[in-house]
């Protein structure tokens, strides 16, 4: 899995490209803590290129929003790829996580 961070006005974004599963999800928690470190705001996953997630890594993202969230802090997810929305769908994320088609809705989106 490719893990991209980039910072924009409010926030800072990651980008995940490829396959999130038990193996990789330990290079995300590493980015992740990171960010838990240096963003006092917002931070907003892009799910965009993500082909595949495991359960392994599902509970991961789910795990890291009540973490950040925890510390009184934004966590937004965007454009999760359609195989990925039908599990969130299926699962009712959207009603515990705010999932926003793209990042200007989560940049403003509260």
């Amino acid at each position: 899995m490719d893990v991209i961070v980039r910072g924009t006005e409010g926030a800072t974004i990651i980008d995940l490209h490829g396959r999130l599963d038990l193996n990789a999800r330990w290079h995300f928690k590493a980015v992740l803590n990171q960010c838990c470190l240096t963003e006092q705001e917002h931070l907003i996953i892009n799910l965009s290129g993500l082909s595949f997630i495991d359960s392994a890594g599902l509970g991961f993202l789910v795990s890291s929003f009540l973490r950040f969230t925890s510390l009184h802090r934004r966590m937004s997810w965007i454009q999760p790829s359609p195989p990925v929305w039908s599990l969130f769908h299926d699962l009712n994320l959207q009603a515990l996580i705010p999932i926003f088609p793209s990042e200007r809705e989560a940049l403003i989106g509260c």
